[in-house]
């Protein structure tokens, strides 16, 4: 049944089977994904640790397949496995304002209190909203994107280590702030449309990840192919 309702997404979104327009002999055709790891370019921070991937189309930079794609990936993968999503409020309101609106994260916090929800939530403050669960639950993201409300947040979930003995959001919040994370799931609409995953190879199997993230496209009847070699060490020099 979700997975029916996840293809029916996609066919009203755009054509189950498109006609791909080559960009050039080498390469991939037009509506076509990839899994890549990022080069200087970057603009996320990354621990010395870890290694940044970015998911994003091979042409074009306002693929919006990706987002419903990037929670269905984000699910699999954190399947079982204890997840610490950061929900931040980036709208800033005029000081002359005097009833300015509600935040997303004030407004769902609310939301989880209201439910019983056992999911742990730490907030630091008004503009932040952490949630520890096992696993990835994306009902927060499209809770943001359905609501009316004015504000602009940002979602990044960190898969934490399986060693790992923490209790609540508040000590996930701290640990993961000292890189003490095995993934983390950056999704981005701002510029190109992206999921940018960042993750230590010393405790994450990549392909493993692009196998899923490949078998994910297909069964959305969506091309993946990578372009020829894009590395850290090339664009480095």
């Amino acid at each position: 049944m979700e997975m029916g309702l996840i293809r029916l997404f996609f066919e009203r979104l755009s054509p189950p089977h498109r006609d791909f327009t080559p960009v050039s002999d080498d390469w991939p055709p037009d509506g076509s994904l990839h899994f890549i790891e990022c080069g200087s370019w970057t603009q996320i921070s990354v621990p010395n640790t870890h290694i940044q991937y970015e998911f994003s189309s091979n042409v074009g930079e306002d693929d919006h397949r990706i987002e419903p794609l990037s929670m269905e990936i984000m699910k699999h993968f954190c399947d079982s496995r204890w997840t610490l999503t950061r929900v931040l409020s980036g709208r800033e309101w005029p000081k002359k304002m005097k009833y300015p609106p509600e935040r997303f994260t004030v407004r769902y916090r609310r939301f989880l209190e209201h439910i019983g929800s056992s999911v742990s939530v730490h907030a630091p403050d008004e503009k932040t909203l952490f949630l520890l669960s096992d696993g990835f639950d994306p009902a927060v993201f499209w809770a943001y994107r359905d609501l009316d409300t004015a504000d602009c947040g940002f979602l990044v979930a960190y898969v934490l280590p399986g060693d790992l003995n923490t209790a609540n959001a508040k000590d996930a919040a701290e640990d993961v702030a000292a890189g003490q994370y095995d993934v983390r799931f950056d999704f981005s609409d701002c510029g190109p449309c992206a999921l940018y995953v960042t993750l230590n190879p010393e405790t994450v199997n990549v392909s493993e990840l692009q196998e899923l993230i490949a078998a994910v496209c297909t069964e959305n009847d969506i091309l993946f192919q990578n372009p020829p070699t894009i590395s850290r060490t090339s664009e480095n020099g």
